[in-house]
């Protein structure tokens, strides 16, 4: 068996919003929804080629589901993997406008993780709806949740009012640029990398040196958790992704991200392939691995590939081409990962007073002083 796999499961495309930066354009959200067979096949065949799995539900809007679909997921986990074998784990990703109260106490009944995709003050910038109004009836005590920030071009220099928004009621918050995929192609929602960078680095600024609050800032803790470690833990974008996730869509087809992956990336359909290894010797995945690793070696050069491993595969398809380096988001990382790391490494080289600093950064830095190793860019 094969160690650990990442399935995103899109059980709908259906959206109850029109959210103006989906990678899903709108004729691709119509209703329709996973049937049981294809459901069961897909669990019960991850159970039988991979030690452990984690799955993401996504979609479309994953709550415009009834909640017996979750249930009966459940239940096929348990089945197949063992019921508290720890094989398995679950993150529902959500807009949050139908969250309620029944639906909280069963994720934490099941462990299962829940994130809203949420921009605070600023919501209504990309979305349609009042979420801020669902997540008031929820009792921050009971029920947890972290929240994924969809920076677009109005809100990359507001980065660390978002953070501050957060903070104070201990919610993890992750950010993320637009993407120009989908409906945001070309609707002006793609941020300004330069201004995307500067935001980014005012938000790490502002969170280094936040000693009061005690969450982490995502992908930016990663980072730092990347530059110093090793293994390197890196968030899913600047990791080698391929072969460790998959993405399967309602109707059963196979892709290997499910961050707007193109026709031409098809690996199979659940239904139909006889295992996961197959789909994985499809040619859609043979095109994707391939264009991924031209693009690899033209960064091979680069001060900063260890840490980067050539980037997102779909977000340079989507900026200049799958073979191709140097887009947008490759010059975001670049940047905002040497003003993070040359942070870290002055922590490290003066070892200063940590008493002023987060907490998460305190504790990676002091593992780093008691296990020390090299780390230089």
């Amino acid at each position: 068996m094969k160690p650990y796999i990442s399935v995103v499961v899109k059980p709908t495309l259906f959206c109850n919003t029109d959210c103006k930066h989906c990678y899903h354009t709108p004729e691709e959200r119509v209703p329709g929804r996973m049937s049981h067979e294809t459901l069961e096949r897909l669990i019960r065949m991850v159970s039988e080629e991979y030690e452990s799995a984690w799955f993401i539900w996504h979609g479309g809007e994953p709550l415009t589901m009834p909640m017996s679909f979750f249930k009966d997921a459940i239940e096929l986990q348990e089945e197949h993997f063992g019921k508290g074998s720890f094989r398995y784990g679950n993150t529902v990703q959500t807009n949050g406008l139908q969250l309620n109260r029944r639906f909280m106490a069963y994720c934490r009944s099941k462990a299962i993780n829940v994130g809203v995709s949420y921009e605070g003050p600023f919501n209504n910038v990309l979305r349609e709806g009042d979420v801020s109004k669902a997540l008031s009836a929820l009792s921050s005590k009971e029920n947890k949740y972290s929240v994924s920030a969809t920076i677009c071009r109005e809100t990359a220099l507001h980065q660390r009012e978002i953070y501050e928004h957060f903070r104070g009621d201990g919610t993890n918050v992750s950010f993320s640029p637009v993407i120009p995929a989908g409906c945001a192609r070309c609707n002006g929602t793609v941020p300004d990398p330069d201004e995307y960078i500067r935001g980014s680095i005012e938000v790490f600024d502002e969170w280094l040196h936040d000693s009061e609050h005690d969450v982490p800032l995502i992908p930016h803790y990663l980072y730092i958790l990347n530059y110093l470690g090793d293994p390197m833990p890196a968030d899913c974008a600047h990791t080698s992704c391929l072969t460790k996730w998959l993405c399967v869509n309602p109707n059963g087809d196979i892709y290997p991200c499910a961050k707007a992956c193109p026709e031409e990336f098809l690996m199979g359909n659940i239904n139909t392939v006889g295992s996961i290894d197959e789909a994985f010797r499809s040619e859609g995945f043979r095109r994707i691995l391939l264009g991924s690793v031209k693009r690899r070696e033209k960064c091979a050069s680069c001060p900063i590939f260890s840490y980067c491993n050539g980037g997102c595969s779909m977000d340079a398809y989507h900026e200049c081409g799958l073979e191709e380096n140097g887009g947008d988001s490759c010059r975001i990382f670049r940047e905002v990962f040497s003003h993070v790391s040359s942070e870290i490494q002055y922590i490290l080289d003066n070892q200063p007073d940590m008493s002023g600093y987060n907490r998460f950064v305190r504790d990676a830095i002091v593992g780093k002083l008691i296990n020390p190793g090299t780390v230089s860019l």
